[in-house]
């Protein structure tokens, strides 16, 4: 995989963020099997040596604009352009036959994990993981009975689909692999275009609402659950949700490591959600310590 041009990993970021896309890169770009693969980057605002910075380790970088017309368009942020593009990443980007993403805030560690997504991807299948593992806390808390993916689903598709399909596991959009021909895309944009289209007690669509900022994750995730378009489900270190479950410190291995026994290498650290990049995290070791450390690509690597 690693001089495989057809593969691409794809993200995207305004200015703000493009410190922790920068981390992306370069641990890319320090992986094995990653260094060489193709990189690409929708501009949601980058400034130009930014941008400079990019094309230099060789990413190709292109504004996406808005692929979906709906209601209080203007009114969405900047960064939201991503969102609607994701399932045009073919489009953006032609040349590749898989398209890898990873979101802007997570990072590579152990770039093994990679192959894993363009291996399910080149089977047709989308290669993603569910927000379900043994070492988080959300799997051991009391179950809501209209919790957060309910709500999103119902938000979308009407409380019926709350109901039913709500209850299954969240598939993280943060890191996925498809084929450049799968019918994901197409059925993704569609189911999209949906949600952001209808109508509420005869409104548009809220800008402000979570389950819009959400509202391609839970495209995706009708696409699998209610369409039944082919997918295969990758362990939760493939894209470790470091919100819902602290990591281990491997200070023998200088790794994290999943929490738990046998302690496998988190291949990918995904940072996600409120003051995760900035949090100084107390983790445990194997041998019963702890080390205090951000989980950021550059703190692990200078806690190394």
């Amino acid at each position: 995989m690693a001089s495989d041009e057809s593969v691409t990993v794809v993200s995207a970021a305004d200015a703000a963020y493009f410190e922790l896309l920068r981390h992306l890169v370069m641990s890319l770009r320090r992986g094995p099997q990653s260094r060489a693969l193709a990189v690409s980057i929708m501009d949601l605002g980058l400034e130009a040596q930014q941008k400079q910075w990019l094309e230099s380790e060789g990413a190709v970088v292109v504004d996406p604009g808005w692929d979906i017309d709906f209601a209080q368009r203007d009114r969405a942020p900047t960064y939201y352009k991503a969102m609607t593009a994701r399932p045009y990443l073919p489009k953006h980007f032609p040349g590749h036959a898989v398209y890898l993403w990873i979101d802007a805030d997570a990072w590579v560690q152990d770039d093994a994990v990679l192959d894993m997504f363009v291996s399910g991807a080149r089977r047709g299948k989308l290669a993603i993981v569910p927000e379900l593992d043994r070492g988080y806390w959300t799997i051991h808390k009391r179950p809501k009975f209209w919790g957060q993916n309910q709500r999103a689903f119902a938000w979308a598709y009407g409380w019926r689909a709350g109901y039913r399909l709500g209850r299954n596991a969240i598939l993280n959009t943060g890191v996925f692999a498809l084929a450049r021909d799968a019918p994901h895309w197409r059925l993704w944009a569609n189911a999209h275009a949906s949600a952001l289209r209808r109508r509420r007690f005869g409104r548009a669509a809220s800008t402000g609402k979570v389950e819009f900022r959400n509202a391609e994750q839970t495209a995706l995730n009708y696409v699998v659950y209610a369409e039944h378009a082919p997918a295969t489900f990758l362990p939760a270190y493939c894209n470790w949700f470091c919100g819902k479950g602290t990591p281990m410190y491997d200070p023998e291995r200088r790794l994290l490591v999943e929490p738990h026994e046998p302690h496998r290498p988190i291949g990918i650290v995904h940072l996600a959600g409120k003051r995760m990049k900035e949090r100084v995290w107390q983790l445990a070791t194997p041998a019963g310590d702890t080390v205090s450390a951000q989980l950021t690509f550059e703190a692990l690597r200078a806690l190394a």
